[in-house]
């Protein structure tokens, strides 16, 4: 299976709305080109995506009006899903602190994040049997963890991550190790 991974900030791939700043509707438009783009080769099999259950996104949107015969699939966990994984209360006390412009949370890697990684791959895998290419648009802090499970399962996978240049989430263990090594170089 060959799958198209696009980092997302959860802002950036929803519907455009008046009160959006120009630099969020230049990379929503960036999004929407990269999108039509892909779909235009007429290989695109299925899309899933981390999504809001409430908030409509660009991809939905796009396969909705555009091209129904490409089924789209919400994998964001659901609130029973996250109780039943015993992983709700931890995501929900994350922690987390406002950026330089106060616009977003730089949020911390936990256990959990791995929890719904292995849910978010379960359910691309389940495509197995496409003919075609799958897009995924996950949360950028998911993107590595989601390929590396995919690549291991024998599938190729491409990375865009070019929508989210500025990492806004914390590997506290990549931190940890580069600390180590920092002090042994001293």
């Amino acid at each position: 299976m060959n799958i198209l991974i696009i980092s997302v900030s959860h802002p950036l791939q929803l519907l455009e709305v008046e009160t959006d700043s120009e630099p969020l509707r230049a990379s929503k438009a960036r999004l929407r080109a990269m999108l039509e783009e892909r779909f235009a080769t007429g290989t695109v099999a299925a899309i899933f995506e981390e999504c809001s259950f409430t908030k409509v996104s660009i991809a939905a949107q796009l396969a909705a009006e555009r091209y129904p015969k490409v089924p789209w699939h919400n994998i964001c966990m659901t609130v029973e899903e996250r109780k039943a994984a015993g992983i709700y209360e931890a995501l929900n006390d994350r922690p987390s602190h406002p950026d330089n412009n106060m616009e977003y949370t730089i949020e911390e890697r936990i256990p959990a994040d791995e929890i719904r990684e292995d849910y978010f791959a379960e359910h691309i895998l389940a495509a197995e049997s496409a003919q075609g290419d799958i897009l995924v648009l996950v949360g950028d802090m998911h993107v590595e963890p989601v390929a590396r499970r995919l690549r291991a399962k024998g599938h190729t996978v491409e990375i865009r991550p070019e929508l989210v240049p500025i990492k806004r989430w914390i590997n506290r263990t990549t931190v940890e190790l580069q600390g180590a090594i920092d002090d042994q170089s001293s």
